[in-house]
Parts: structure tokens; sequence; C-alpha cells
């Protein structure tokens, strides 16, 4: 997907992606949610700052992730949050994550 997502170059075709992939870490299983905020991973690392356009979107999505029942899409949902965190040069973004 992240490769796909180069090859699309543009913020405007990352977006329904971006919400297919958010739609699936709301997903009943967990393996679901965890191939979801892998992939999520993925496109932040090779897209960098660019795809932080799409991060308003995700921050509700991410606030959900970072307290998920099964501990490995937790844990996965925080390193996600930790590349985010790089990307953006603040100290987290989890001071968006209305509790």
């Amino acid at each position: 997907l992240a490769s796909l997502a180069a090859a699309m170059g543009a913020d405007a075709l990352w977006k329904p992606l971006n919400h297919a992939l958010l739609l699936s870490t709301r997903d009943a299983s967990p393996a679901v949610r965890q191939a979801a905020v892998q992939a999520l991973h993925a496109l932040y690392t090779r897209l960098g700052e660019e795809y932080l356009v799409l991060l308003p979107e995700s921050i509700p999505y991410l606030a959900e992730l970072v307290e998920d029942p099964n501990p490995l899409v937790e844990k996965h949902a925080r390193d996600l949050v930790a590349v985010i965190d790089s990307l953006t040069g603040e100290q987290s973004i989890q001071q968006y994550f209305s509790r």
C-alpha cells in the first residue's frame, strides 16, 4: 500500500486509502486492526512529512488505538504514534487525544 500511495503522489488520492485504513482500525478482529495500523505505519514511514496532511482526520482513531484491548495492536499503535511524533517535531501528538 505504501508503494501504491507513493506512486499516486497526491494527497487527494491518499485520502480515500487513509480513510479505509482508519475504518479498519475499528474492526472487531484484532488481526485486522493490527494490519491496518501496520499499513498506516508503512505509509507514514514511506511518505514522511507529506502524509501528515491526513493527520487531523487520524487523531481520533489513533487515540482509540493506543488504548486498544489487544496488547499487540496497542504496541503497534504506540510505535506509529512515535513515528508521527518524529515527523511532526512536536513532543507528542497524544496531547491532541481527547480522553
